[in-house]
């Protein structure tokens, strides 16, 4: 039914907590791409390089990494390294190559980091950690056109997203603050005021 006057209640936060959108499942997706969590982080497995870029993810518990590779045998093998040598810990194996493009896994494990390498690549350095953080828990606050966000968890180094749509699509999505901010807050100066019959929709993500 088409809305005709200004909803009540104007915004909507998604927080690192997993959300579920009735009548859609909460499977692991991409930011910008589908509804926004659980998230995903995305290595490419670069056959030129011999690199995982990024090679270091950080994400927050219970959320996902997928590696992709372009070309080339390659492997994304959690494990030791010390130097040149690398041992796998049997954490995940998985083989990347025209046959298996790509791997997902969910990192439910408690926040640390987890090293991994490409198995016929390691001692060429091709290898990388993912940082698993606690989960980041984000408050409101609004007062007038001023919207701030309070929030804790994480990694320490963030990003800020406002959309005007769940699902959180790149058209619909505004980048507040891309490069990365170490504080635990932000003011939204222009939030309090959506379109009517609109609302905002928060999300507050680990910046890597």
């Amino acid at each position: 039914m088409p809305l005709t006057r200004r909803i009540a209640v104007r915004h909507f936060i998604l927080s690192a907590a997993i959300v579920t959108i009735a009548g859609r499942p909460a499977l692991p997706v991409e930011p910008g791409v589908d509804i926004a969590a659980p998230k995903v982080a995305i290595s490419v497995a670069n056959g030129t390089t011999l690199r995982f870029v990024p090679a270091n993810p950080v994400v927050e518990q219970f959320d996902y990494v997928r590696w992709n590779t372009t070309s080339g045998v390659h492997t994304t093998t959690s494990g030791m390294i010390v130097g040149s040598t690398c041992t796998p810990d049997g954490l995940w194996n998985s083989n990347l190559n025209t046959t298996v493009p790509t791997f997902t896994r969910a990192f439910d494990d408690p926040p640390a980091s987890y090293r991994y390498f490409c198995t016929p690549h390691c001692a060429l350095g091709m290898n990388g950690t993912v940082t698993v953080t606690t989960p980041i828990d984000m408050r409101l606050n609004e007062s007038g056109a001023d919207v701030r966000l309070d929030w804790t968890g994480g990694g320490g180094l963030f990003r800020v997203f406002r959309s005007t749509s769940p699902l959180f699509t790149s058209a619909t999505t505004t980048v507040l603050s891309g490069a990365g901010t170490q504080a635990f807050t932000f003011l939204d100066p222009t939030g309090g005021t959506p379109p009517v019959g609109a609302a905002n929709f928060y999300l507050v993500m680990n910046h890597f």
